[in-house]
């Protein structure tokens, strides 16, 4: 895949048209990858089950667009809080709320960069060769809250404020890395992407305790019946190895 397709990929994020026989699903973008793999191996076990469509973003923005009415059936968080939020709300069905994934955060700089991530971790963003730091909004993006909790662990926090280039959510953060920004607090699964570890950049994956825990949630939202099977799926063995392949931590391996 070209770098510019792949920059088209991570920025394609449009809400669905409504279809009353079609799993709606809200998803986390650091699911992007891992994600569409697996409603295609969806598609070829159960090839007459409902189609899936698969909408990547914020899980803060879709929690406020599914309080407002948005069409979704299922919300794939990229932390508990906002599935918690919507379940409080009466928004979902009663016991579908799973944890499904724990995501990872890396520290990454594009191909040629001179400063040695994999060897200095997140001081390598207070070389003065590092300029632009591209994150997730923190405002609704937990992986851009989690950016801002290893910064804290690691003491640069005040230090690197002013360099932060922001991203809606963690795909746009991973463009804004590779076209505009000098190094990026990224997902592990976008980075293992192939389409964009072919890239280049190097990176150093943090450890899961020094930033904020990344315990990824799913939940069916109300009139999303229809999409149980597909909820399913995602809790099978299959997607299990899926999202172990795109180094995230599965729940029972913590």
């Amino acid at each position: 895949m070209s770098r510019v397709k792949l920059l088209a990929l991570l920025a394609a994020l449009a809400l669905p048209s409504a279809a009353a026989e079609t799993v709606q699903v809200a998803a986390a973008s650091d699911l992007k990858f891992a994600l569409d793999e697996l409603a295609a191996q969806y598609r070829r076990a159960y090839p007459k089950a409902d189609p899936v469509q698969i909408t990547y973003g914020s899980s803060g923005n879709f929690a406020a667009q599914i309080q407002n009415g948005a069409p979704f059936t299922l919300f794939l968080s990229a932390d508990s809080s906002y599935a918690k939020r919507l379940e409080d709300a009466g928004l979902t069905v009663r016991g579908t709320r799973r944890d499904y994934a724990v995501g990872r955060l890396v520290v990454w700089v594009p191909k040629g960069s001179p400063v040695d991530v994999a060897k200095l971790g997140p001081a390598a963003l207070n070389d003065p060769r590092i300029r632009k730091v591209a994150i997730a909004n923190p405002e609704h993006a937990p992986y851009g809250k989690a950016a801002l909790s290893l910064l804290k662990f690691h003491k640069l926090d005040a230090a690197l404020g002013g360099k932060f280039v922001l991203g809606e959510n963690i795909a746009q953060a991973a463009q804004y890395a590779s076209t505009a920004a000098d190094a990026g607090l990224l997902a592990y699964s976008i980075v293992k992407a192939p389409s964009f570890a072919a890239l280049g950049g190097t990176y150093w994956l943090a450890p899961l305790n020094e930033h904020l825990r990344l315990q990824q949630q799913m939940v069916i939202l109300k009139n999303g019946e229809n999409t149980r099977r597909f909820w399913g799926f995602i809790l099978g063995l299959q997607a299990r190895e899926v999202f172990k392949r795109y180094g995230f931590v599965l729940p029972r391996e913590q």
